[in-house]
């Protein structure tokens, strides 16, 4: 259907009064097109809630400020709030009209996107970028007054309900050897409301190996907001929550809105606009009217399925997770809580303490905590500037990657200057096209400080893309989205705007941020929600040193409100240090605190951990260990060096980092070799291909076999390709490394591997 079909069929429908219809057709038309002034219009006369009508109605104004109809809508709702507060309490002067309040002004809203994710690889926190491209679409105004908002429900639950279990199906796969039941807790959505109208938060409870587990579960928190937990609790049980089931049960949930819970809040045309936005496709002068067609889109859906976004809060939540724990017959829990979950988990401590036994806090954010606030950019640079000065102290890092700090400086310089272009992975079906400028390389760098795996990179990630080295840069830039991709936006949206946007004092904010709060239609905090929490829980506190998202400052601070807290900072360790699977340290010191929260845990492990070890380039000083193999696939036996992984296909990876590109790989076929080598120019790692032809390099005799050796490079990492005939098969050895790597691999690696490498036919 054409643009002004649609827009007349919206009319009509309108004009019918199926509301649910036209709002459909409308808000299409004006996604599609942001400045179609009777799509706004008729949109405006269709919705219901006063604040969505008058933003479309301020938008048919800004379109055509003579539209008649728009200003007489406006003062209707104005006469219409007016009269509501009179009938509430006496006006008060200093109450600003309606459009000033559209108008505060709130920086990077999706600037902490996927705070709680867990690191077990390198998969974290996104956002910044998404919070470049928002705070960039409208100048900022001059601060205004806090507007009134409704006030949120009471934490508490009413009396006139009571969380129920109801025992289901487990509809993922359960790792091996756990004992699991799965089922939901029906909750109300809102407990100020109908208790009937109820949602259902998807729970996991892994028993305990002992027969006779104490009465105290873990419960465990998840961060995001809008991480899926379940799914996290299948990925991690072997490493981090099987060694802790010894003598407790260990309950997950997802979080209302969220994962396997129901409703889901997924928005996909959030998501979609983003990809769109990180491509480049939106125009400049109309990213904003995409956004807000997005959120305004599924907030329309949301509505049609009875859900209400504001009711998705932490606070919620927080109720949720206590109601968790009622329903399964538990009176008393070990919270657990993960970055943002850190935060949740202080609303059960100060809610419901008499439910709680003790807390496990990682990578806390302390309630009164504001993310959005500028000041966090400095303590980024300071923990950047701590990793320069680690590397400096390091013998081997020092004189591999010398003068860090200014490199760093002078990348940032060159990409602003000249950004880099490439082609980011998604998955497998997806690839997107990116300019790298140098603020997008500063946050990739940030992003690696949340693993130990990507902080002992980073020197190397930042010396390689300072020499034109794009291959790391290509997967860390891609994160963010991948990230971004995996999270439930209706959540993340609805407890950001509620505990952070509209928490924020108005001073320096950017109007654009807080105008697409308005438009998904949550409240502001209630007085005293934000306040700092001051408990005698028994506590254990775990940060990470490295850690640019949560800092070891966010700990301190929450620890001095905690009379009975214990802090443990991981020395080799960034975000969520507890579930990073590199170590089983703080597992030992998790047991050794819930099994007597009121003495001090043993934190002797922490004490003995090692600096971040860095990975530096080989220079081949020391031998690499081979050890033969057989690839059964292609009837070859070859070398290959110790602890590299087979990967399958003839080929083995180094992994000597999160991102590694160096593998060699040994095949054979029944072809030519030329047409060998022209395949590997199109099809080498799928798609990427090479970047020229493969040239002839040089000769090589071994086992009586006549090897010709080609040198190529694909996305400028070199690549050395031998060929040989062995009867009717062509054997091939393949090598592809880092450049500074290169020589040192070619005759440490390459050329033994030749030697070794023969037909087992």
């Amino acid at each position: 259907m054409k643009i002004d079909e649609q827009l007349n069929a919206g009319i009509a429908a309108a004009k019918s009064r199926d509301e649910v219809k036209a709002i459909k057709l409308l808000t299409e038309v004006v996604q599609t097109d942001p400045n179609s002034e009777l799509g706004w219009l008729w949109l405006g006369l269709c919705v219901s809630i006063p604040e969505r009508r008058e933003y479309c109605f301020r938008k048919v104004l800004r379109i055509n400020p003579n539209n008649a109809e728009a200003s007489r809508q406006i003062e209707l709702l104005e006469e219409s709030a007016v009269n509501s507060r009179e009938d509430i309490e006496p006006p008060d002067p200093a109450d600003e009209p309606i459009l000033q309040k559209n108008q505060r002004r709130i920086p990077e809203l999706f600037a902490w996107i996927g705070l709680g994710v867990v690191m077990l690889l390198i998969i974290g926190v996104a956002g910044v970028f998404l919070a470049g491209k928002l705070s960039a679409l409208r100048k900022p105004s001059a601060p205004v007054s806090v507007p009134t908002m409704v006030s949120t429900p009471e934490l508490k639950p009413t009396p006139s309900y009571a969380p129920v279990f109801e025992s289901t199906s487990c509809t993922f796969d359960i790792p091996a050897q756990a004992r699991v039941t799965c089922g939901f807790v029906i909750v109300p959505e809102n407990r100020s409301g109908d208790p009937s109208n109820t949602i259902q938060i998807a729970a996991v409870v892994y028993h305990s190996d002992n027969s006779t587990p104490q009465s105290d579960p873990f419960l465990y928190i998840q961060g995001g907001p809008g991480q899926l937990a379940i799914d996290w609790s299948v990925r991690v049980y072997e490493p981090i929550i099987k060694p802790l089931l010894g003598d407790r049960d260990f309950i997950v949930f997802d979080p209302r809105g969220v994962g396997y819970s129901k409703p889901s809040l997924n928005c996909d045309e959030i998501k979609h606009t983003y990809i769109s936005d990180v491509q480049g496709k939106l125009p400049a002068d109309q990213k904003l009217s995409y956004y807000q067609g997005a959120i305004l889109t599924c907030k329309n859906h949301f509505e049609q399925l009875g859900v209400d976004p504001a009711m998705y809060t932490s606070a919620n939540i927080a109720t949720d997770a206590r109601d968790v724990l009622m329903a399964l017959g538990y009176q008393q829990a070990n919270l657990y809580g993960v970055s943002y979950g850190t935060r949740i988990a202080q609303f059960v401590m100060r809610e419901y303490p008499e439910n709680v036994r003790s807390a496990i806090l990682d990578s806390v954010v302390p309630v009164e905590s504001q993310l959005l606030k500028p000041e966090t950019n400095t303590e980024q640079d300071q923990l950047l500037h701590l990793l320069f000065e680690d590397c400096k102290a390091d013998p081997a890092c020092s004189s591999a990657y010398p003068d860090l700090e200014s490199v760093y400086n002078e990348t940032i310089n060159i990409l602003n200057a000249q950004p880099a272009r490439i082609t980011m992975t998604i998955n497998k079906d997806k690839t997107l096209e990116q300019s790298i400028n140098g603020v997008w390389f500063r946050n990739t760098t940030l992003w690696a400080l949340r693993s130990p795996q990507t902080i002992a990179a980073i020197p190397g990630f930042i010396y390689r893309t300072h020499a034109g080295d794009y291959s790391d840069l290509t997967f860390a830039a891609a994160l963010p989205v991948i990230t971004f991709d995996s999270i439930s936006t209706g959540i993340y949206v609805s407890v950001n705007c509620h505990d952070q946007v509209f928490a924020i004092p108005t001073e320096g904010l950017d109007e654009t941020i807080y105008d697409l709060c308005t438009l998904w239609g949550v409240t502001s905090p209630i007085p005293g929600e934000n306040d700092p929490i001051n408990s005698d829980i028994p506590t254990l506190i775990f940060a990470g040193k490295y850690d640019s998202v949560t800092p070891p400052s966010f700990a301190h601070q929450l620890a001095a409100h905690l009379s009975r807290s214990y802090l443990a900072e991981i020395p080799n360790q960034g975000h969520a240090p507890s579930t990073s699977g590199t170590s089983d340290c703080s597992g030992k010191v998790i047991l050794s605190f819930v099994g007597n929260p009121n003495g001090v845990p043993d934190v002797g492990c922490v004490n003995e951990s090692s600096k971040i070890k860095f990975v530096v380039p080989f220079d081949g000083s020391t031998p690499l260990s081979l050890e033969p193999v057989t690839v059964s696939d292609y009837q070859i036996r070859t070398v290959i060096p110790t602890g590299w992984t087979d990967a399958g296909f003839g080929f083995y990876n180094r992994n000597g980092k999160i991102v590694d590109i160096a593998q060699i790989g040994v095949q054979s076929a029944a072809v030519p070799e030329a047409q060998w080598v022209s395949w590997l120019a199109t099809n080498f790692q799928g798609t990427q291909g090479l970047d020229s032809p493969a040239l002839q390099y040089d000769q090589h005799n071994a086992n009586g076999l006549a090897w010709t050796i080609y040198r190529t490079s694909s996305r400028g990492n070199p690549i050395d390709i031998a060929f040989t005939k062995s009867g009717s098969q062509t054997l091939m050895v393949l090598l592809f490394s880092y450049q500074d790597e290169h020589d040192a691999l070619y005759n440490t690696l390459f050329l033994p591997v030749i030697d070794s490498t023969k037909s087992s036919r």
